[in-house]
């Protein structure tokens, strides 16, 4: 009984320890980003130009990476990052959907027909790592992709500006990135 007690103290023991290392992380963070680009302050340029809707069917893209170290050097020409946090992933098969934005609130165009948040962001994995966000989700009806790229510019300013929200801007290229 005694040694029992004994292997799960220092069971305990190891895995505290390794987790303060940042060898085991107990609340895992899975981020997807998207490259942005930004004024000569340091500010993302929230328009359509950088929350480009496009392909067939029409979407905005994400892509995941293991950290910011890791989307760094596969994007190396990003001057910023939209990072969004999509919780404690492991191993999300194609079709994994997850809200973003519950309860944010954005101002975007009534012309450009917005839909409110949250919207769902769609692991396909095609090409790698890809998540996307439907035109669907963005506008209700959909119009143009420029359209549809101009609501996706302002919900993303407003849920990087949002505490909580698990958007961020993070440094690419530029080492003084922000969101306001």
């Amino acid at each position: 009984m005694r040694i029992s007690k004994l292997r799960c103290s220092i069971l305990a023991v190891l895995l505290a320890a390794s987790s303060g290392l940042g060898m085991v992380s107990p609340a895992y963070a899975y981020s997807v980003y998207r490259s942005v680009t930004a004024d000569a302050g340091g500010v993302v340029i929230w328009t359509a130009a950088n929350f480009g809707v496009s392909g067939a069917p029409p979407t905005l893209s994400f892509f995941y990476f293991l950290d910011d170290n890791a989307a760094r050097a596969g994007l190396p020409a990003a001057q910023c990052f939209v990072k969004v946090d999509l919780g404690a992933l492991v191993g999300p098969v194609p079709g994994t959907q997850i809200p973003i934005g519950n309860g944010i609130v954005f101002n975007a165009n009534p012309a450009d027909n917005p839909r409110p948040l949250p919207w769902n962001m769609n692991f396909d994995n095609v090409p790698p790592g890809h998540w996307s966000i439907a035109k669907t989700e963005i506008q209700n009806p959909t119009s143009s992709n420029a359209a549809a790229s101009r609501v996706a510019a302002a919900a993303f300013q407003a849920l990087a500006t949002t505490g909580g929200s698990g958007v961020t801007v993070i440094n690419g290229q530029l080492a003084n990135c922000a969101a306001q």
